[in-house]
């Protein structure tokens, strides 16, 4: 019997009793004579509460007829306790139709959930349902966004014994138009004294679609200050004013093979390159076409054969513009093939090898016909002029200007030389401990275009053509009557066709994860035609070629994909007027 049904059933019948007790007192008081005469004593029992009652009724409290009715409610509850402590109450009778179910083990259980799910979750793919882990349309799941945020402190570091006479043929040709160098205020001329700071930044943003297997469609944005093909820097110095945004990147990419891929469209270089032939930033604008085959040595080696095809300059279909009899115009174009093996040869170490050749066409300028500027506004030759030049490229002056009623002799300035690029690649990797490795690595080129003899083709004595040949790396000896170039004496010619750098990194392949890092110390050497300035890299010396110096460098990943690094730069001329810089970047880059 439990302690609550013993309790009520004490309650009960105290209660009982003590109102028996009062009206059998009342009775006693008032007719003391009907009082019964006491019962014969009763067997004691084990129940107190029964043998309360007896002794009430043997005393004469209780009437034997209300002991009796007493003892009898209280067999009756004590006989109630028992069945209830001895048998359940039978659970209700189950509504009808129902089917009662034995008790399942948790194990089961957990493998019905299992499979129940795993089912539905196989059903929601199938049918595009939204379910936890996507809920977006079926069209979102083909789609992969990405970018890429720098914001670059850079400080400019010039020798106070640099020439500044050393002319800007960046600025004087973004224009496209010709320029009267009988006029003084035509000249313009780099900065070689004035230490500069600056703030920049970088940002792209591009989304990555696959429309049907084997297609894939990518378009990117990116900043800039202008639409130099090297360089999506954009100044944090501009007065708050609103910033242009360039199309980075517009390509579709065809794998009709696994081992086949064919990209159409702007994109990144698809060569194996380094920063002395084309800075980071620069695009390809064209169509390449890439053969892997896995395997040939190794587990996971790999030979590779890259080939494509670039325009560069199309020019106007109604050239020239100004004039009714239309000339032909030369497109420029760039080629370029390349194979390349990657294999590991033991022990963890890996190599990089690639061999490539880059031939420009219709880049090398030529001298115009003698050209008579009352004839007209331009020359035979004048789409031939260079466009997006830095510095260091042997120039000189395309047109071959006769005296004229104006006395305006506008020039336009070409490529010395022509441009067929030979670039050879070594890298070696080797790992140190963990993700942690060396790399040591080589890129040696040479511009197999060049020949000294061009020099000095094409030379005018006329003082309207105002030829010097070249207009630009003839020395620097002082001595003008040696420094101007003439079959005879080519020698005076100081510039080059060969480029080479070294480089050696130690810390982690890529310094994409919170607390991974990298080191680096690398030295490079260019001469003035080895590559074309207008795409080599634009941090080293601000950009150009006739160059020499070393970089040292470390980045740290301060938060997953967020990084710090920094680099100092320390170029000076190779040869020529005397030009030496040194720069110092901070860059705090994020990419997602």
């Amino acid at each position: 019997m439990s302690l609550r049904r013993s309790a009520s059933r004490r309650a009960g019948l105290s209660a009982a009793l003590a109102a028996l007790l009062a009206s059998t007192a009342a009775q006693a008081q008032t007719a003391p004579e009907a009082a019964a005469a006491p019962a014969a004593a009763a067997a004691p029992s084990a129940d107190a509460m029964t043998n309360l009652i007896r002794l009430l009724v043997a005393k004469g409290t209780l009437t034997q007829a209300d002991g009796d009715a007493l003892l009898a409610q209280a067999q009756s509850e004590a006989d109630k306790a028992r069945m209830a402590a001895a048998t359940p109450p039978p659970p209700p009778p189950p509504p009808a139709g129902a089917v009662r179910v034995a008790r399942v083990p948790e194990s089961v259980r957990q493998q019905i959930r299992d499979e129940i799910r795993g089912e539905i979750m196989a059903q929601a793919a199938t049918e595009g349902w939204v379910t936890k882990d996507q809920a977006a349309p079926e069209w979102t799941r083909r789609i992969r966004m990405y970018g890429d945020v720098r914001v670059r402190a850079q400080g400019e570091f010039f020798a106070d014994t640099n020439s500044n006479q050393i002319l800007d043929f960046e600025s004087m040709t973004a224009s496209g138009l010709p320029i009267d160098l009988a006029r003084l205020s035509s000249y313009q001329f780099i900065n070689t004294r004035k230490d500069r700071n600056n703030l920049r930044y970088r940002a792209r943003l591009g989304i990555e679609a696959h429309v049907v297997d084997g297609v894939t469609a990518t378009i990117a944005l990116g900043s800039g200050d202008d639409n130099s093909p090297i360089s999506e820097n954009a100044s944090l110095g501009a007065s708050f004013s609103k910033r242009p945004i360039f199309i980075d990147t517009a390509d579709i990419v065809v794998k009709p093979f696994k081992w086949a891929t064919l990209q159409f469209g702007r994109f990144e270089t698809p060569f194996n390159t380094t920063p002395l032939l084309y800075d980071e930033d620069l695009r390809f604008d064209g169509v390449s076409a890439s053969v892997k085959w896995a395997g040939l040595t190794g587990k996971d080696s790999a030979l590779s054969l890259t080939g494509g095809a670039f325009p560069l300059d199309y020019g106007s279909s109604g050239f020239p513009n100004v004039a009714i009899n239309k000339l032909a115009y030369p497109t420029k174009w760039l080629f370029a093939g390349e194979v390349r093996l990657k294999t590991p040869v033991g022990s963890g170490i890996s190599i990089d090898a690639s061999a490539a050749y880059h031939s420009y066409t219709n880049v090398q300028g030529r001298l115009s016909e003698p050209c008579n500027l009352d004839l007209g506004d331009f020359c035979s030759t004048d789409a031939l002029q260079a466009r997006f030049l830095r510095k260091g490229n042997t120039l000189f002056t395309l047109r071959n200007l006769v005296a004229n009623s104006t006395g305006v002799y506008p020039q336009l300035f070409g490529l010395k030389f022509d441009y067929n690029i030979l670039d050879l690649n070594l890298a070696v990797r080797a790992p140190i401990s963990g993700d942690v490795g060396v790399k040591i690595a080589g890129d040696y080129l040479r511009n197999l275009g060049f020949k000294r003899s061009d020099i000095c083709q094409g030379r005018f004595d006329t003082p309207e053509a105002f030829l010097i040949q070249p207009y630009n790396n003839y020395g620097s000896d002082g001595n003008t009557a040696r420094n101007i170039c003439t079959k005879t004496n080519p020698t005076s010619f100081i510039g080059g066709n060969i480029g080479w750098l070294a480089n050696a990194t130690i810390g982690h392949a890529k310094v994409y994860k919170k607390g991974s890092w990298s080191a680096f110390g690398e030295y490079r050497y260019l001469q003035s035609d080895a590559v074309l300035d207008a795409y080599t890299d634009s941090d080293l010396h601000l950009g150009g070629t006739n160059v020499k110096g070393y970089i040292i460098g470390a980045e740290y990943g301060v938060a997953d994909r967020v990084s710090v690094r920094g680099r100092w730069f320390s170029g000076n001329e190779i040869a020529g007027e005397p030009l030496a810089i040194d720069v110092l970047q901070i860059d705090f880059m994020a990419r997602f």
